[in-house]
């Protein structure tokens, strides 16, 4: 017989409480152990109940989602589900300093009450809950972040200059490690920055501006026919597929998901990899599934360079992990030798 996840729910309305609680618990698996109130109760109840996964809400009183976010991550370490609206726009900063205080995914808190509009996320919500619960989660204490050694060299991958894009891929657990990647690049970056990050409908253009507050390089939404451009981030948007169309521009594609993702990592490592070649440098980052991994390896086969993030530095060892076992890896690397071999290869100085 199998255990049951445990869910503590954290939310200020009482009612929202009791609908997530009810959609929840029709999964035979999932049994909500408590609920809170805000923040600080939240802290209390992680700290006794011990859930395997909580469902936060951002905006409460007394203590707000980030705020409990950082202190269960630093004192008892859970995966967390942040549930935050989209018209929410201050809340939608906060939402992504919760990811980077080290909740693991985050998804859209319907704005009203009624029951149909709930219902419609309900399997989402499990599927998340499901997934997540299984995720290990590390201790992030604020202030306490290592700092890069300028000590330290790059990790050598083969000649450096030659490189003149990098596409970057992840899902789960991605946002807190492609801030991290991107605002160690300099602004006067040598190759342009495309970045395909899974995220719940609504929240990417938020994703965006949060990056461009913390990165030094320019980060915009990719649109039909944007110039490819050194240090620039360009991030693909909800509803369609990003490519290099050529070495000058990318293009957006409508069609199905793939691997059940749109956009998908796949469809811009392919792209990139038919334009550039050996010229290109494909990244793939934390998450479920296996998107990426083929495109992966089609970059290393056209002669690019292609790191996966470590297993003891992923939340989600799943996409990394298949591009390893399809030999589509050129270099495993940690997020910290990532930043370090981006920025020497590139600008050759390691700095």
């Amino acid at each position: 017989m199998f255990e049951k996840i445990k869910v503590l729910v954290v939310d200020d309305s009482g009612l929202v409480r009791e609908i997530l609680k009810k959609i929840l618990e029709t999964d035979p698996l999932i049994q909500v152990v408590g609920m809170a109130e805000n923040g600080e109760r939240a802290i209390e109840l992680v700290r006794k109940l011990r859930p395997d996964t909580v469902t936060m809400d951002i905006n409460m009183p007394v203590m707000d989602g980030f705020k409990a976010t950082e202190q269960i991550m630093a004192y008892h370490p859970t995966p967390i589900l942040i549930l935050s609206s989209v018209i929410d726009k201050e809340g939608i900063y906060t939402t992504f300093n919760a990811l980077a205080a080290g909740a693991v995914d985050v998804m859209e808190k319907p704005s009203g009450l009624e029951g149909n509009t709930w219902n419609k996320i309900g399997e989402v919500l499990i599927q998340k809950v499901r997934q997540i619960a299984k995720v290990k989660v590390i201790t992030h204490v604020k202030g306490k972040s290592r700092e890069f050694s300028k000590q330290r060299e790059p990790v050598s991958l083969l000649k450096p200059d030659r490189y003149e894009i990098i596409g970057i891929g992840a899902s789960t657990g991605g946002p807190p490690v492609v801030m991290q990647i991107l605002k160690n690049i300099p602004a006067n970056y040598d190759a342009g920055i495309l970045v395909v990050q899974h995220m719940a409908v609504g929240f990417i253009e938020g994703f965006m501006k949060w990056l461009g507050n913390v990165c030094k390089v320019k980060v915009k939404l990719a649109q039909e026919g944007e110039k490819i451009e050194k240090g620039q981030v360009l991030i693909a948007p909800d509803g369609f597929h990003t490519i290099v169309r050529d070495r000058k521009s990318v293009g957006l594609i409508s069609g199905n998901p793939v691997n059940s993702v749109k956009p998908s990592v796949d469809i811009l490592f392919n792209s990139i990899a038919e334009v550039y070649g050996e010229s290109a440098i494909g990244v793939l980052l934390t998450g479920m599934g296996a998107d990426g991994a083929e495109g992966l390896k089609h970059i290393k086969d056209k002669g690019g360079i292609t790191i996966a993030q470590s297993e003891d530095s992923c939340a989600v060892f799943g996409m990394p992990k298949v591009a390893i076992e399809k030999g589509a890896v050129s270099k495993v690397l940690s997020v910290e030798d990532i930043i370090r071999t981006l920025k020497g290869i590139v600008n050759n100085d390691g700095q």
